[in-house]
């Protein structure tokens, strides 16, 4: 299980964006930076351009099939049931994505094993966490 958040657990920077301003600067390119965003196509084609890794937080069903077809590097995911739903599509489809449920506290390990998905992610993990942990 990839369990990110862990004060002994060297991790990326997760950094969420909400504006493409945030991912024009060449500068970004750095290999532990994980941009995070809601489903957005316009972000997707400037990390791709790019090739920055990228988290999306998805919503539904479609969201997260679309993201492993985007080559998303992570899927996060805030409700249990669709991450248990994630886990099954990514187990049968052999998603490159991977699944993380975000957690308030690491304590969640053992939900997040039950529900199948590949890791978890720390809410305080993310850097600028304005949008994404506000709707959690």
């Amino acid at each position: 299980m990839l369990i990110f958040g862990h004060r002994l657990i060297q991790s990326f920077n997760f950094k969420q964006i909400s504006s493409q301003n945030e991912l024009k600067s060449d500068d970004k390119k750095d290999e532990n930076n994980v941009f995070c965003f809601k489903y957005n196509e316009n972000f997707i084609k400037l990390c791709l351009e790019k090739g920055f890794k990228f988290a999306i937080l998805a919503q539904n069903e479609n969201e997260i099939l679309l993201a492993n077809a985007l080559k998303a590097s992570f899927i996060l995911l805030k409700d249990e049931n669709l991450a248990q739903k994630a886990s099954k599509m990514a187990e049968f489809y052999l998603f490159d994505s991977k699944i993380l449920l975000l957690v308030p506290h690491l304590k969640e390990l053992e939900k997040a094993y039950k529900l199948g998905v590949d890791g978890v992610l720390l809410k305080n993990l993310l850097i600028n966490n304005k949008n994404i942990t506000k709707s959690i």
